[in-house]
């Protein structure tokens, strides 16, 4: 889900790894030459066969299957059930949850809320709009292999993966 640290929580994680990190977003935007935000101009639909494209093009790539590689993929990427499977098949589907409320804290701010375009500007109505898009979906996020408490900083959270991933 949106804001609840997969960036900076992945980036943590694959330093602590040895690991290469990478930011599907940002995939994204280089492969389209231009902002999520732009894509999403052209519709939720247009930007989620972006965001298909852009993760089968990764799993494709030599040398991906295999490497020691964390993704962060954008919170909707669940909605296209096809997405998990190729996740599913490549690696582990990580969770990192957090309720509403804890998601809003996170994204309140200005700069936060003009990135996301699929959340509302008026602030009030923040964690009403996450309520509803964690509903929509939350049977797909259960189908992770790992589920997480996110609610720590960035390191905490990624020792917890680390836990979970690769108990000792």
């Amino acid at each position: 889900m949106m804001g609840a640290g997969k960036t900076s929580v992945g980036r943590t994680l694959a330093t602590r790894r040895r690991s290469t990190f990478i930011d599907l977003d940002d995939r994204i935007e280089r492969l389209f030459g231009t902002s999520i935000a732009r894509l999403f101009e052209h519709g939720e639909d247009y930007f989620r066969a972006c965001e298909r494209a852009a993760l089968r093009s990764l799993l494709r790539e030599p040398g991906f299957a295999g490497a020691a590689v964390v993704v962060a993929p954008g919170g909707g990427i669940v909605i296209d059930a096809a997405n998990l499977d190729d996740i599913e098949a490549v690696g582990v589907l990580v969770y990192l949850e957090l309720a509403p409320a804890q998601l809003a804290a996170r994204l309140s701010n200005p700069e936060q809320l003009a990135v996301r375009p699929l959340l509302e500007r008026d602030p009030t109505a923040l964690e009403h709009r996450l309520t509803t898009l964690l509903r929509a979906r939350e049977q797909a996020y259960r189908r992770a292999s790992v589920v997480v408490d996110a609610d720590a900083t960035p390191d905490e959270v990624a020792a917890r993966v680390e836990r979970a991933l690769f108990p000792r």
